[in-house]
């Protein structure tokens, strides 16, 4: 079976964060920091790289789920 094309992980990063963020401040959460202390209620692109690389991490486990998924059907 052919690997199923997916968006830009950056980009769906990105997505992941805002979501992230939006529930957050559902529940009244006005700021998260880091265990390095870095402020995590930001606009994904004034996050640090280190920060983005947590989100960009998740969106890889999951492109490789959907990838594993793709194959086994």
């Amino acid at each position: 079976m052919r690997k199923p094309e997916l968006p830009d992980v950056d980009a769906v990063a990105a997505k992941v964060h805002e979501a992230w963020m939006e529930s957050k401040q559902a529940q009244g959460v006005t700021s998260r920091l880091s265990e390095a202390g870095e402020e995590l209620m930001v606009p994904y692109e004034q996050l640090s790289e280190a920060a983005k690389e947590f989100d960009r991490t998740m969106v890889r486990v999951v492109y490789e789920a959907i990838s594993e998924a793709a194959e086994a059907a």
